[in-house]
């Protein structure tokens, strides 16, 4: 498991210039544009990197795989085909921890050149940048959870198609659970209210994280399953 991780993990770094390069644009796009709404959209530049991260990471090593004849290769290596789905799991949530860490850091050290537009350095707008970034993680690892094994049954371009579709489906029944009229919108909205408590986001973040570990599980379990009768 240790060495399928490591060989994982030099592959990230050679993704680790394209991804950062490519979050820092957004990063600096979405929270210069958002600064005039105050505290409230300080955080977007933070979300929307957090939330990107795991699937171009899981995408970006899918391609690696599908390059080269890198993924038949890795099969005659002496791993266990469950230590290589186990080890891209990991690695897909390590680097997801890490650049949401970093958005998180990025935005910290932004906040004071937006005092003038009425952003507040306080330790609760830092705790609800946090919370926001760690939630906007853990659904879209959630999302890849779902897709990944699409990659490990059908190839890179063959589950690219496919997961493409998932996400739109899975958007679409985002907007819908989150619509005005939806009575699971109305409970989140009167939990979360305008001024949340911190206890009450470090729970619902808690909850999330509790079902995103819970479908990682199940994920793997059948990641593993699909991956050993494939034929490569």
């Amino acid at each position: 498991m240790k060495r399928a991780f490591m060989s994982e993990l030099a592959i990230v770094r050679t993704l680790i210039p394209s991804i950062a390069g490519v979050g820092l644009f957004i990063f600096v796009v979405l929270t210069l544009a958002n600064a005039s709404d105050g505290d409230s959209g300080m955080s977007a530049g933070a979300c929307a990197v957090s939330a990107m991260s795991p699937i171009m990471v899981m995408s970006s090593l899918a391609g690696f795989d599908n390059q080269n004849g890198w993924e038949r290769y890795r099969a005659t290596l002496p791993f266990s085909r469950k230590d290589i789905i186990c080890a891209r799991y990991l690695s897909v949530i390590v680097f997801s921890a890490i650049m949401a860490c970093a958005a998180v850091l990025l935005n910290i050290i932004a906040l004071p050149f937006f005092n003038s537009a009425g952003v507040t350095s306080t330790g609760q707008t830092v705790f609800e940048i946090a919370i926001a970034s760690a939630a906007s993680m853990l659904i879209s690892l959630m999302m890849v959870f779902l897709a990944q094994p699409l990659f490990f049954r059908f190839g890179h371009m063959e589950a690219l198609r496919l997961s493409v579709g998932l996400f739109a489906m899975l958007g679409c029944l985002a907007m819908a659970t989150l619509s005005s009229s939806n009575p699971i919108s109305n409970w989140l909205m009167s939990i979360a209210g305008a001024n949340p408590d911190p206890a009450v986001l470090g729970c619902l973040c808690a909850g999330i994280a509790v079902l995103a570990l819970a479908l990682c599980a199940i994920s793997c379990a059948v990641s593993t399953k699909v991956y050993r009768v494939r034929d490569l």
